[in-house]
């Protein structure tokens, strides 16, 4: 199974984000790629970890294992101007959870130094489940988690739209790259999202109210070990590209 950072770790790379830079990520949620990004500016860089959440931030908080990072909570919209400027900006899955993905990284730019780097990662529902045949509740789970976005007002299909929001906002050097998220029945991660999206699921009635995440997660644990067949988890996008 693709492991879950390997395909920011590898965006990253490829965008050139490197040691001594001034990084910014945005809905960084509890820090996962904030932590990334330090490792890679190294002790000469910074990174600036944002999100609306404080019960996030302070999650965050508690794992950060850096020194050059900061988390800081605010809106993407209207960032503090006191915040400076940085080398890039980055993030994942952010831009699906906007109302208005364009005006965000219009925002974001005036944060952004002069042949600075916009950087993001965003999944979308295209081929969910696919391959699942043999996993009828594996395939439930994926809808489960993609409705339950989508009525949170998530685009699950922002990864399609990424290219066109780039050109918009006069990106220069772009780059684009998707990749199908490969997962099998013996090596997953549907019982952990499962886990953590269950209140969530039961706030906009995608499941009833007497679901419990340990009784569905025995059933994709026995249907796991009837089946074993690999399946399209969902795709993952990626772009990167220069702002003059």
């Amino acid at each position: 199974m693709q492991k879950r950072n390997d395909f920011i770790i590898k965006l990253i790379e490829n965008a050139a984000i490197q040691n001594g830079m001034r990084v910014l990520d945005v809905g960084c949620a509890t820090g996962e790629v904030t932590q990334i990004v330090a490792n890679k500016v190294g002790d000469q860089g910074e990174v600036i970890g944002v999100d609306m959440n404080q019960d996030m931030l302070h999650m965050a908080e508690e794992n950060n294992q850096f020194d050059n990072v900061t988390y800081i909570q605010g809106d993407v919209y209207n960032l503090p101007k006191d915040i400076g400027e940085f080398d890039a900006i980055i993030g994942r899955r952010v831009l699906m959870y906007l109302p208005d993905a364009y005006k965000a990284l219009n925002a974001l730019k005036v944060h952004l130094k002069a042949h600075g780097i916009f950087c993001f990662q965003e999944n979308d529902a295209i081929n969910g489940g696919v391959g699942a045949d043999n996993l009828p509740m594996h395939q439930k789970a994926i809808q489960y988690v993609w409705n339950t976005v989508a009525s949170e007002g998530g685009d699950i299909h922002i990864g399609q739209k990424l290219y066109e929001l780039f050109q918009k906002i006069g990106a220069t050097h772009v780059t684009f790259t998707a990749e199908a998220v490969m997962q099998t029945s013996d090596d997953n991660d549907l019982q952990w999202l499962i886990d953590i999206m269950t209140p969530r699921m039961k706030t906009h009635q995608v499941v009833e109210n007497d679901f419990t995440s340990e009784a569905f997660n025995h059933v994709l644990t026995q249907e796991a070990a009837e089946n074993h067949s690999a399946f399209i988890r969902d795709m993952a996008f990626g772009i990167y590209g220069r702002i003059q």
